[in-house]
This record gives C-alpha cells, structure tokens and sequence, in this order.
C-alpha cells in the first residue's frame, strides 16, 4: 500500500507547528499554521474545532507535557523545596519558547494537564501553611517571576550595548554577569525571593503592598 503524501494530521502535529510559528514570528495564524503543515484551514478545525483558542490549548499540553509533578508532591520533601523544583520545571518547559508566553497568558486555562501543574502549585502551598485565600495571589507572585523569567531567556547575550555612551554603572556591571548566566542567575534570586515571601505569609506576616 503506497504511503500517504503528508503526516497524518493530529491535535500534536497542530500544536507542534504552532509553537514553531510563534518561536520564529511571536504568533500564529490559522492560514499560517495550515500552510506550514501543507493542509487546508478547514482541515485544522475538523482536529480542533475550536480554531486558535483550542490550538492554544493543545500547545499549553504539548509544551507542559515532560513536567515531571512527583518530585513536586513528594510530601518527604520540604514543602518550600518542592515550591523551587516547581518553580524550575515551568520556567524550563515554558523558556523552551520564550515568545509563547504572550500568546498563553491571553487564554484561560481548560487542559488537563496545565490544570494538573497548577493543582500541584495549590497542593505546595497549603502543605506550605499559606492561608487559603492567600493561595491565588501567590501563584500569581510565581507566575510573574517563572513566566517573566521564560521571556527573558529569550533576550540577546550580550542584553546592554553600551559602546559610544558614558554610562560607567551599567559598563562596571555588565562586565562581571551580562553573558548567558545573567537570566538564569536572576530567576533563582526571584525563586528565592518568592520562597521568603510564601514563607513569611505562611508565619502569618504580611507582604502586601500599601494600597
């Protein structure tokens, strides 16, 4: 029997070229995504029929799909080190492509599987001692810092060219840590700074702001 043409087309293949699409351009199209897979618009919706916000979707469960949970619910662990093990693995799925992040956190989030990451986010902090209506705005803190960090993974080494301007601080700096260390080095200083604050909201202290 003579192979077929083209891959069989799937929600995965779908995802795939979207997230290839949105590392090159920063987005994707439908038209666009049709065309990098050698197939009609229509033939998208009949795998995802709910057009870009289901393609959205499936590319949240392809790009969270090698998150390991276990090392982030195993209870013999301290409570705040599975919040940095947490904090680690979705950043590294999610700098897979930096340029991603604008396009998930404009859609709700429906799979299964971004819901598991976040069930294990919630179960970290009560087993942590953080008040339960403290719980959201503390995944939100994480969100800022691990998905922030994501795009920065994606910015130029060096990030500061500063040849030609009189700007001694930044000169003084940028020669002791603007190289490839520079955005891995910050995120671990804001997991750390998010471990102290989910801490001192677990001892009962505040960390809000004044409003």
């Amino acid at each position: 029997m003579a192979r077929p043409k083209h891959s069989i087309l799937s929600p995965k293949l779908i995802a795939g070229a979207a997230l290839r699409l949105v590392a090159k351009h920063g987005d994707f199209t439908i038209p666009g995504v049709a065309a990098a897979l050698d197939v009609h618009p229509s033939s998208l919706y009949h795998h995802l029929p709910g057009g870009r916000l289901a393609i959205v979707h499936r590319m949240r469960e392809e790009l969270y799909a090698d998150i390991d949970l276990g090392p982030s619910l195993d209870t013999t662990a301290a409570p705040l080190d599975r919040l940095r093990l947490w904090m680690r693995a979705y950043r590294a799925a999610t700098a897979r492509v930096p340029a991603v992040v604008p396009v998930l956190v404009g859609a709700p989030v429906e799979d299964l599987r971004t819901l598991e990451i976040y069930e294990a986010l919630f179960v970290i902090l009560r087993d942590a001692g953080v008040p339960v209506e403290q719980r959201v705005a503390c995944s939100a803190m994480v969100d800022a810092v691990a998905l922030g960090s994501a795009i920065d993974a994606g910015s130029p080494v060096p990030l500061w060219r500063i040849d030609g301007y009189e700007l001694p601080e930044l000169r003084a700096v940028g020669s002791l840590g603007d190289d490839e260390q520079r955005a891995p080095a910050g995120f671990e200083l804001g997991v750390e700074a998010v471990v102290a604050a989910v801490a001192r909201i677990a001892a009962g202290e505040s960390v809000s702001a004044n409003r």
